[in-house]
């Protein structure tokens, strides 16, 4: 199993725009999680913006796993896609497009103008920004004590990316949502509090939005990497 990571993105629309030699640009930045919602976001900007000459754009997406596309579309190559996905790349955003509207002016720009018309129309885009980081977790379930669940609840909270799911009965079902950085000290962690009586079971890693800020903690004395490689082994049939 691949295991993911953190990635910054967007979750709303940003633009701005200048005029250059008489030619308009307007920067558009929007969320785009996939190569297939690219012509949907072009759409939308093109009935926002209709009759413009060009609509050049770049995309980074597929979450930390980064694909990236662009397009100069009718401009000389290489000019605008370019530069808009060297800016965005630049950024460390993903699940972003970023689309630059021209409505010509009637002065030719050159290969130098066009270069920096684009960069300059996705870096003002991209100023405007607010960051929304979605933070990779590692995701278990186990069942607790009642006098487990206690001691898991003052000595874990600091490795929790969220407030735990926990079903209440003769026992404590949890499911629990760890940063990847921290699942080594968790598992250590609560093997430890529980005298290695708690069976986790892993599943796949997920992403979550607003996780409690990382609290500063000390190191534990030796990392329990093998640990967490055998409980996965058990569950998936391989070490990842």
């Amino acid at each position: 199993m691949n295991r993911i990571a953190d990635y910054d993105t967007i979750e709303d629309v940003y633009q701005d725009e200048m005029v250059l030699k008489g030619s308009r640009f307007i920067g558009i930045v929007m969320p785009c999680n996939a190569e297939s919602e690219i012509p949907v976001c072009i759409d939308k900007v093109s009935k926002q913006y209709p009759n413009a000459t060009h609509y050049c754009y770049a995309a980074v997406f597929n979450g930390s796993e980064r694909k990236e596309k662009s397009s100069d579309n009718g401009e000389p190559s290489g000019t605008a896609g370019k530069p808009i996905l060297f800016m965005l790349k630049g950024s460390g955003l993903t699940n972003i497009i970023c689309i630059v509207v021209r409505y010509f002016g009637g002065t030719l720009l050159g290969t130098g103008g066009l270069v920096h018309a684009y960069t300059e129309g996705s870096r003002i885009a991209l100023e405007k920004v607010a960051r929304h980081t979605r933070t990779a977790c590692a995701v278990y379930n186990f069942t607790l004590d009642y006098p487990y669940y206690s001691i898991f609840e003052s000595k874990c909270r600091d490795l929790m990316a969220r407030s735990p799911s926990c079903d209440y009965s003769a026992k404590v079902d949890v499911k629990a949502w760890i940063r990847l950085e921290d699942e080594e000290e968790f598992v250590r962690r609560i093997t430890d509090l529980t005298e290695r009586h708690v069976m986790l079971k892993p599943f796949d890693d997920e992403y979550i939005d607003d996780a409690f800020p990382r609290r500063k903690r000390r190191l534990p004395h030796s990392p329990n990497q093998s640990m967490v490689q055998f409980i996965r082994l058990i569950a998936y049939g391989t070490a990842c």
